[in-house]
């Protein structure tokens, strides 16, 4: 797959607080994502899994 913004800027080169820049709102967009997923997927699931357990536990 080619890089789309070589195409666009060519052979000009970026000054490097804007590359420092986009990396940082990607590891923003990263943290985010993975935050999302521990409080939407993991947290519930690891809950069930708990509360399985007690119950299990309950009925011994």
């Amino acid at each position: 797959m080619k890089n789309p913004f070589k195409e666009i800027i060519g052979k000009e080169e970026l000054p490097g607080s804007i590359k420092k820049r986009v990396m940082g709102d990607i590891e923003f967009i990263k943290l985010s994502l993975d935050l999302a997923d521990l409080f939407t997927i993991k947290y519930p699931d690891s809950l069930e899994d708990l509360l399985k357990l007690l119950d299990k536990k309950d009925k011994n």
